[in-house]
């Protein structure tokens, strides 16, 4: 399953209708794949719409929730002074910068690929 955003823009004075949620389920086609949608009208940058997708891959869900975005902005009125501003999954970048480190860690400093080691008998610490 894979968290599509999708911003929008519209007029500073227009607020994101309150049943845009259900504009937008409304609009789903049973190959869309879509689990669950969320709203958050004052997102930073715009009003974010949150689409839960099961697709194969990302690009198929990016291009779903894009689809069904469109569709929704041009089936119901109210969303017709909006329009999508962008439409794809959140990275998180900090995860992506432990990934590309040469060993990857934790947050407590562990490898990410492999337990720590145990103690070794010349370290000081004593097996229990």
């Amino acid at each position: 399953m894979y968290l599509v955003h999708v911003r929008l823009d519209g007029p500073a004075d227009v607020p994101l209708p309150a049943g845009t949620g259900a504009a937008v389920t409304s609009c789903a086609e049973p190959g869309d794949g879509l689990e669950h949608v969320s709203v958050d009208p004052d997102g930073p940058g715009g009003p974010v719409v949150g689409l839960f997708l099961t697709a194969p891959s990302l690009a198929v869900a990016e291009r779903r929730a894009a689809a069904l975005c469109s569709r929704s902005l041009a089936a119901h009125f109210p969303l017709a002074p909006f329009r999508m501003a962008s439409c794809g999954v959140v990275l998180i970048p900090e995860f992506w910068d432990r990934m590309a480190s040469p060993t990857p860690v934790d947050g407590i400093g562990h490898n990410m690929f492999r337990p720590p080691d145990p103690p070794s008998e010349g370290d000081g610490e004593s097996p229990e």
